[in-house]
């Protein structure tokens, strides 16, 4: 993942919910282009920090057990204000409905109270279809299990209460 679009998990429920943060500093190098006299974060990466909760959401829900969570849709996308450095991006993720291996999550960011992206994500688990002996699957679960520790701590078992 070149670009760890969320900075500190605030509330977590596996499989369930997930509240984190997103603070945009002026160092950022999409800024160079995005916009040199108006840095802002471009859509795409706001819609991407909902994408990375989502997946750490759904992740989480099974212990890392599906080694692969892939966006299918995006839909009812809508953008509502500009990120600029030094602000704080609140984004929040819900599960509305699992069937079988496809979720449709409810996913939101806020500035400040104010929406700056919403969408209805369409995610689903799978594995990377390679051969059991090769052991794909298990080093990509084993590779995500490690990088959610490293950027955000072990998983709790329930942190609704934050």
């Amino acid at each position: 993942m070149r670009y760890c679009q969320l900075d500190r998990l605030i509330a977590l429920e596996p499989g369930r919910r997930l509240v984190a943060q997103r603070t945009m500093g002026s160092e950022e190098d999409f800024l160079q282009d995005h916009f040199p006299n108006f840095p802002v974060m471009p859509g795409v990466m706001m819609l991407e920090a909902l994408h990375q909760a989502a997946i750490w959401m759904i992740r989480t829900g099974d212990d890392f057990q599906s080694p692969l969570v892939m966006l299918r849709e995006a839909r009812s996308v809508k953008f509502g204000d500009f990120l600029a450095p030094g602000e704080t991006l609140d984004v929040n993720v819900e599960l509305l409905k699992q069937e079988e291996t496809v979720f449709t999550v409810k996913a939101t960011a806020k500035k400040n109270g104010k929406v700056t992206v919403s969408a209805r994500l369409i995610l689903e688990k799978c594995s990377t279809e390679q051969p059991e002996w090769i052991g794909t699957d298990e080093i990509v679960r084993d590779l995500a299990r490690k990088k959610f520790t490293e950027l955000y701590g072990s998983i709790p078992l329930s942190n609704s209460n934050k």
